[in-house]
């Protein structure tokens, strides 16, 4: 009797498009939150709603010191534990959320240290529970990704967003504080708990039986060598946060952090990609097949460029009157920053974290890369604040993270025995920067005919002008996505398309 030929996974295209599509769904449903609250709240207020968020999100990405991203790496070889590995995450997130809680708990004048300011003081507790609960809830995202499970992965992270959007959204209209947005985002995360223990138990009957310490220990061998690089990451990516807060108060942090965009703009494609390439990758470097893993890498690198490129493009020539549109014109102010900010939209195209994450021979270089940049900050931008502000605030966090990112690439290259002739692979990623430009170049012409005071029309003919020169070339050149453009091919698209969300 045969044995039975395990399911292979989807594409990746397939599994990258329909993660990206579902968090472009998410993002458009989260935009509309700070905007709500940018006109319902006075600006320190959202503010130090920030401050709270701010304080919340970099407490539990340094808690969880990336034993949740073992499941990408476990659970594609041992798919027959993958119950076990759930469950050592949770056990492992449970143990850590309390951590943070008992420090607020006992000195919650952290907070004061950290932001100056002692309007959160009084939410100490609050946040610490929010940390605690927030550790185990990220999991119902991560855990279907991991599997691939497209349908669940693509559910999880619309709804997660959707009830977000509404329980903080109704607790900011009605009551109009940051403490009642705090104990919406605190139910909601309560609520996330039950669907998360459900689509595990649906998965791995009765998971929570097969603790095994042995292979928790393993686990946590793995998370622990990439730990000080994640935490280095995490605090090297809000320090600026911290510091223009600290520095500067409330009120010019709300304009720093809306120049920083509070939807995931910045990594909304990447994110979805480099969770299904680091699967591939980490799967091809087992078998020390490094061709393929510069081939895989250098495809999908094309394929994101064709989405990044004119999307930063239409974001770079629309930002100044998109800011100023959905923030009102108190945060016109935040546009500088936020066209500063998304140059490291392009940079992201590089797509170098899944080669680093899956040669563990790298680990020690990207540790010590971090601590240098991080140095770096601490000492470059308290003075770079008080002479130039959030500006230079601005320019010296993107500074960093681009050389930083530049520096790993060149690493991950020569890890994977890339040399120039590989660039060869790339053509098509070229291709995309010259009908990017060309076609941001027409956009910025017709725009500039236009009043600057007419924001509506100054915005939609960007994307429009953009499009009409670019998707052109993407037939002509034959730019990723160009056999999706045909007449025949879009009706079919659409056809199933319509039958696979039916399905799901």
């Amino acid at each position: 009797m045969s044995t039975p030929t395990p399911p292979q996974p989807p594409r990746l295209a397939v599994q990258a498009f329909w993660l990206t599509a579902s968090k472009l769904v998410a993002a458009a449903l989260n935009i509309g939150l700070p905007i709500l609250l940018v006109r319902l709240m006075p600006q320190t207020e959202y503010g130090i709603y920030k401050q709270a968020f701010l304080f919340v999100t970099t407490t539990a990405n340094i808690a969880t010191l990336g034993v949740g991203m073992t499941a990408f790496y476990f659970m594609p070889r041992l798919p027959e534990r993958g119950g076990q590995i759930a469950l050592n995450i949770l056990v492992y997130n449970f143990i850590a959320g309390w951590i943070p809680l008992i420090a607020l708990a006992l000195y919650p004048q952290i907070l004061q240290s950290l932001f100056r300011t002692d309007a959160l003081g009084p939410l100490a507790l609050l946040l610490g529970f929010l940390v605690l609960l927030t550790l185990s809830a990220s999991l119902i995202q991560q855990i279907a990704t991991a599997l691939q499970d497209i349908r669940y992965s693509t559910l999880f992270v619309i709804g997660t967003q959707v009830s977000r959007v509404i329980m903080l959204g109704g607790a900011a209209v009605s009551f109009r504080s940051v403490e009642s947005v705090l104990v919406a985002a605190l139910i909601h995360q309560i609520l996330s708990l039950p669907v998360l223990f459900w689509y595990l138990h649906k998965k791995f009957p009765r998971f929570w039986a097969h603790f095994d310490w042995q292979f928790f220990k393993e686990q946590l061998g793995y998370a622990l060598p990439y730990a000080a690089v994640g935490v280095l990451w995490v605090i090297q990516r809000d320090l600026d946060n911290y510091f223009v807060s600290a520095l500067l108060g409330p009120a010019d942090f709300a304009i720093y952090s809306v120049g920083w965009i509070d939807v995931p703009l910045l990594s909304l494609a990447l994110e979805s990609v480099v969770s299904v390439l680091i699967i591939r990758v980490s799967a091809l470097q087992q078998q020390n097949r490094k061709a393929e893993i510069r081939a895989l890498t250098a495809a999908a690198t094309t394929r994101f460029a064709a989405l990044q490129l004119p999307l930063f493009a239409i974001l770079f020539l629309a930002g100044h009157d998109l800011i100023v549109l959905l923030y009102t014109g108190a945060y016109e102010r935040s546009a500088d920053i936020f066209l500063i900010s998304i140059l490291l939209l392009p940079l992201g195209a590089l797509l170098v974290e899944p080669i680093a994450r899956a040669y563990k021979e790298l680990r020690g270089f990207v540790l010590v890369l971090r601590i240098s940049t991080f140095v770096f900050l601490c000492c470059a931008l308290a003075p770079v604040i008080h002479h130039f502000g959030m500006i230079g605030a601005t320019v010296t966090a993107v500074a960093a993270r681009a050389a930083e990112h530049l520096i790993i690439a060149w690493r991950a290259a020569r890890a994977v025995d890339a040399s120039l002739r590989d660039v060869r692979l790339y053509v098509g990623a070229f291709k995309v920067m010259g009908a990017t430009l060309v076609a941001a170049l027409v956009a910025w012409f017709v725009r500039n005919l236009i009043d600057p005071a007419l924001l509506i029309p100054r915005l939609l003919v960007v994307p429009f002008a953009i499009a009409a020169v670019y998707l052109p070339a993407v037939l002509v050149l034959r730019l990723p996505g160009w056999e999706m453009l045909s007449r025949d091919r879009l009706l079919s698209l659409a056809k199933a398309t319509l039958r696979s969300v039916k399905s799901a």
